[in-house]
């Protein structure tokens, strides 16, 4: 089953319930963040230099990223992605 993230059936990750949160970091560990490395970002930057972090802390992460939630604003367990804006905030590229 497929699950379109829009504004009516989805919150930002700070607006879920504290064990929903943590199912969230839990559920989606591709994120990159000050709390949280995952392994592809190990590798090396175009420039040399290690990846840019995508947000400074799972929390601001949170805060920039839409979840699918049932009718009674809980995390949809079933769904199988999320959504960040803006994607890179911290990217050097993205920065004027």
């Amino acid at each position: 089953m497929i699950f379109f993230i829009t504004e009516f059936n989805s919150v930002t990750g700070d607006k879920l319930i504290p064990a929903d949160q943590v199912r969230a970091l839990a559920t989606f560990v591709h994120r990159h963040t000050g709390d949280h490395i995952p392994r592809w970002a190990n590798g090396i930057w175009k420039d040399g230099k290690t990846y840019p972090l995508q947000f400074s802390n799972d929390a601001d992460w949170l805060a920039h990223t839409r979840f699918v939630v049932k009718a009674g604003g809980r995390l949809n367990e079933k769904a199988e992605a999320c959504e960040s804006s803006p994607t890179w905030p911290n990217n050097p590229e993205l920065r004027k």
